[in-house]
């Protein structure tokens, strides 16, 4: 009887003792969670928990809080299963290509998605011109997006412009096709734009800027100008590659076609070397495009030159493709 009684005895100090310490425990470790920016329901047997959040990204955090609280000896912390974020398509950029059309030769620049799409592109012009006329400075870059202009179809645009063209150029550009430069013929515009009507015709539009029999605008004479591939030199030196002189060549053309703009010739470099080194660089750089200019008959009283170094970037950065874009001369035409 004794020992029963102790039993008895003990059951009925230890309860209220225990809802002490779990009531003690619930309230302390409530404040814990509030202090922490958390609502939380909690509950305790003991001094083992359970604590009910609303959010999965507060599970971790509520465990730590609660297991700091002194007295707790372990905690289940429940949360609602974490949503599934779907994910996101990168915005790939759209198909940018342009076709300069001079006399009979043609100039390709710009990025396609696939070499095939670059084979459309190239086998169509030199089907036009010649494979002998055709200059292809097309990159290959798979990120970009296919925008479902018929790329063989700029040749057909191309093509239609003719051989007796000077300056044509044929813009691809967020799915649309802009024509620029000054054509012989009303006939002839009429041709270059059906051409493009039938490329774009699955989601492009087109935009027809020819000029006939007279001069250009001066913003279509600049967007003939930036057109033009980039101007390439020798490694650190203001010499002119082949391909460089060819490009001023171009450039040659399209003034000779307007004879009433005047350009400032602009030179750039990339981050690559001292800035001191880099002015001297696009001075020099910038001089040795208008000198050649000259000596291919464009009077030097429309054109000046000036070098920025490296203080113009175009995109931040120091690998290869940033310098690649910031190594560059421009083509200003002067209002």
């Amino acid at each position: 009887m004794a020992v029963v009684g102790l039993v008895v005895l003990a059951v009925v100090t230890e309860v209220p003792h225990r809802h002490s310490i779990e009531d003690n425990l619930t309230d302390r470790t409530k404040v814990a969670l509030t202090n922490a920016g958390i609502d939380a329901d909690v509950q305790f047997v003991g001094r083992d928990g359970t604590v009910k959040v609303g959010s999965a990204d507060e599970k971790d955090k509520a465990r730590d809080v609660t297991l700091a609280v002194e007295g707790v000896r372990v905690v289940d912390v429940q949360a609602p299963p974490k949503a599934e974020t779907p994910a996101v398509q990168e915005q790939l950029k759209s198909v940018q290509v342009k076709l300069l059309v001079d006399g009979g030769k043609v100039t390709l620049t710009g990025t396609v998605p696939s070499d095939g799409d670059r084979t459309k592109l190239t086998d169509a012009a030199k089907q036009a011109f010649g494979a002998e006329n055709v200059q292809d400075n097309i990159t290959v870059d798979a990120a970009r997006a296919a925008d479902g202009t018929d790329l063989a179809g700029l040749g057909a645009v191309a093509a239609a412009l003719g051989k007796d063209t000077k300056v044509g150029v044929v813009d691809l550009t967020d799915h649309v096709i802009t024509l620029t430069g000054t054509v012989a013929a009303q006939d002839v515009k009429d041709r270059a734009e059906a051409a493009a009507k039938t490329a774009a015709s699955k989601s492009g539009s087109v935009k027809n800027d020819l000029v006939v029999g007279q001069a250009a605008a001066p913003e279509q004479v600049q967007t003939q100008l930036v057109a033009l591939p980039t101007v390439e030199f020798e490694n650190n030196s203001a010499t002119l590659t082949p391909q460089g002189r060819a490009v001023v060549e171009n450039a040659a053309s399209i003034l000779k076609a307007n004879p009433n703009i005047k350009v400032s010739i602009e030179g750039h470099t990339d981050l690559t070397g001292t800035a001191a080194n880099n002015q001297t660089l696009s001075e020099n750089r910038a001089r040795t495009v208008l000198d050649t200019l000259v000596s291919l008959g464009i009077a030097g009283d429309r054109l000046s030159s000036k070098g920025f170094g490296e203080s113009r970037p175009k995109v931040q950065g120091t690998d290869a493709a940033a310098n690649s874009v910031n190594r560059r001369v421009e083509f200003i035409v002067q209002q």
